[in-house]
């Protein structure tokens, strides 16, 4: 082969390693899609957690509302009360914490006369992972070791959250729908 004929082979294997690089980087964005769309966590970011958010099994049993207040802080609350149980009140906000953010949440009783959490300190979770429509916050303090995450898909916010009770695991989710308003 003369100079320019293998000049155009090369040039031709050349371009053939790169489209195959650039479907390798594709595939593999598609097969970890929350590794390719993570994102820092800003308020503004996890606004896609506004809305209200029925319990998908039974919509009457658990409710769970994010609105974005002034300041763009993210301020939450939900409910619940499990077949047989007395159930319990929630009370969140998300907000600037230092260098990132962090959620604060206390639990009540049903009838708001007990807190769960020590009378003056709220749980601590810092938000340690982002993505698009997903984040992950996790435990700070007495709650290390603990997380939850909130991932949101088209009308649908799936909460899976691992706590310590008593030093013992203890899983959770809630399959959460939004509310037609």
């Amino acid at each position: 082969m003369s100079g320019p004929e293998r000049s155009a082979v090369d040039d031709s294997v050349s371009i053939r390693r790169a489209l195959y690089c650039l479907l390798a980087l594709l595939a593999g964005a598609l097969v970890h899609p929350q590794t390719a769309l993570a994102l820092p966590c800003t308020l503004a970011g996890l606004h896609w957690m506004a809305g209200t958010w029925l319990n998908s099994q039974d919509a009457s049993g658990a409710q769970e509302r994010w609105v974005v207040a002034p300041g763009e802080v993210l301020m939450g609350s939900a409910w619940e009360f499990p077949q047989g149980h007395a159930g319990y009140a929630e009370v969140m906000t998300i907000r600037q914490d230092g260098d990132g953010l962090s959620m604060f949440l206390r639990h009540f009783d049903g009838g708001l006369a007990r807190a769960w959490e020590e009378p003056t300190a709220a749980m601590v979770f810092a938000a340690s992972d982002c993505g698009v429509h997903s984040a992950t916050f996790s435990g700070q303090g007495a709650h290390v070791g603990e997380r939850m995450t909130y991932t949101r898909t088209s009308d649908e916010l799936l909460i899976v959250a691992d706590f310590l009770h008593h030093g013992e695991p203890h899983h959770e989710e809630w399959h959460m729908r939004l509310a037609k308003e």
